[in-house]
């Protein structure tokens, strides 16, 4: 599992990589609200590029999953199963409490 992953699945859910891509297109008030996650990101895993990103996760599929019971939403319960190709298309928790994680595929392991 990547330190990217890693960073992404919390006990509170599931947080976006934020990449220096990213960050320069952000509007100030964006910036704003996410700038504690950021500071945060860049203390423990730093800021990839887009190109970073991608190449550590080359071969590599991420599939969003709930927690599978009866306390799943139905905005959770509809991403259940969804495959995400690139790490910076999967977008933050749904809510706030949310217990979705992120399983990474090697589409290259025997």
């Amino acid at each position: 599992m990547s330190k990217y992953l890693k960073f992404m699945n919390t006990p509170e859910g599931v947080q976006q990589i934020f990449t220096r891509e990213k960050i320069g297109k952000m509007s100030g008030d964006e910036f704003e609200k996410y700038e504690k996650r950021i500071y945060e990101q860049l203390n423990k895993i730093g800021i990839p590029t887009n190109g970073e990103l991608a190449y550590e996760n080359q071969g590599k599929i991420f599939v969003w999953h709930t927690m599978g019971d009866g306390k799943v939403c139905g905005e959770c319960d509809s991403m259940e199963g969804k495959i995400f190709e690139h790490m910076e298309d999967i977008p933050d928790d749904l809510h706030p409490n949310c217990r979705c994680y992120i399983e990474e595929i090697d589409l290259y392991a025997a």
